[in-house]
């Protein structure tokens, strides 16, 4: 599955090369592709194989056996609200990309992180949301953002739907993290309440008319309601809801009625991304504390941001680690086959530190 990352470099040169020369109007030749056709591009379609994948990166190795050529992947999913005012979320994606994969990086020592940036709106619109696949490369992440097709639109019915972003990612995900035991991280980016219902029909027009044939055969003898899907987000990822805010109360209200208080952050402006999502990874991870903070954050610190940051569960991840039956897999170790879960245990595998954690194969 081979062994490149992002870079600067090669993100430069993959706009280059897909012609994306400005930060505004990224989408705009998807956008109307979509009008034309009916149809979204097939590599950001929710509906087109509707499992997105985040797995460890294996190449063969002496012996018939696997080799880790990057380290444990962590999914991060990250997807934003596209309506009215923030029709213009994909070009912000666009310009601070570089700086959000660099400061998860920054968090993840060890780590190989795996991006999927989506979108959604509402199911008045003609596409509620747009989600890729989970990436690594440069190449691959700047193709599928210049392929959404946000519909900049809002029925100005006192929220949106993010409900099924959070859907996909609880029913319609295959996570290496949760195979081992860990949790992958999701956030929404919003300025408006959800909707707070879950409808067979959305799921079917969002996700396939065979979706619970095919997919989702448990879920048809027993739908979730939102209180249940949720449950099962959080048990599956970290979640986080960064409300863009000019003290829309009423949706923070709403938010931390659905989601807990803990999870909910205000953010001024979609700029802090890249800052305030590596802050959450990394205060869970363990790998950021409070006392940093102030230096993580930057010119986007605020008193404010500090205080609802201070309310995560601090280390959450690194307890997890902890309970696993073997340490996490790092860049090096070798698998016995590419379909197991674990690597080999045995000198021939590395000692390594992940997060401060040292850990050493028996």
């Amino acid at each position: 599955m081979g062994h490149q990352t992002f870079s600067t470099t090669s993100y430069r040169r993959a706009r280059r090369d897909y012609g994306v020369t400005s930060d505004t109007g990224v989408t705009k030749k998807a956008e109307e592709q979509a009008r034309k056709s009916g149809h979204l591009s097939e590599i950001v379609d929710p509906a087109v194989d509707p499992i997105r994948r985040s797995m460890i990166r294996l190449n063969p190795y002496q012996n018939k056996q696997w080799i880790v050529t990057v380290g444990c992947p962590m999914d991060i999913e990250v997807s934003c609200d596209t309506t009215s005012s923030m029709g213009g979320e994909v070009d912000t994606e666009m310009a601070v990309l570089p700086d959000l994969y660099g400061e998860v990086a920054k968090v993840l020592p060890g780590y190989d992180p795996q991006l999927c940036l989506g979108i959604f709106g509402d199911c008045e619109d003609r596409f509620v949301m747009c989600r890729p696949q989970f990436e690594m490369e440069a190449p691959k992440i700047v193709n599928y953002l210049k392929e959404m097709a946000p519909q900049r639109g809002g029925c100005g019915n006192g929220g949106e739907d993010p409900q099924y972003a959070m859907f996909a990612r609880a029913y319609l995900t295959d996570a290496y993290t949760n195979h081992i035991g860990l949790k992958g991280y999701h956030f929404i980016v919003t300025d408006e309440p959800c909707h707070e219902q879950l409808r067979r029909n959305e799921i079917k027009r969002i996700f396939g008319e065979n979706i619970f044939q095919d997919e989702l055969k448990d879920l048809d003898r027993e739908f979730p309601n939102i209180e249940n899907m949720i449950r099962e987000l959080k048990r599956k990822t970290h979640q986080f809801i960064l409300v863009l805010s000019d003290y829309n109360y009423s949706a923070l209200s709403r938010w931390k009625d659905l989601c807990g208080e803990n999870c909910v952050i205000t953010i001024d402006s979609t700029r802090q991304l890249p800052a305030v999502i590596s802050a959450a990874i990394g205060l869970t991870e363990g790998s950021l504390d409070i006392g940093n903070l102030n230096q993580h954050l930057g010119e986007y610190c605020s008193t404010r941001l500090i205080r609802e940051l201070s309310r995560i569960e601090i280390g959450a991840q690194a307890k997890l680690r902890h309970q696993l039956p073997h340490p996490v897999p790092q860049k090096g170790d070798i698998f016995a086959s590419k379909g197991d879960t674990w690597p080999l245990q045995g000198e021939n595998n590395a000692t390594s530190t992940v997060n401060g954690d040292e850990i050493q194969y028996l």
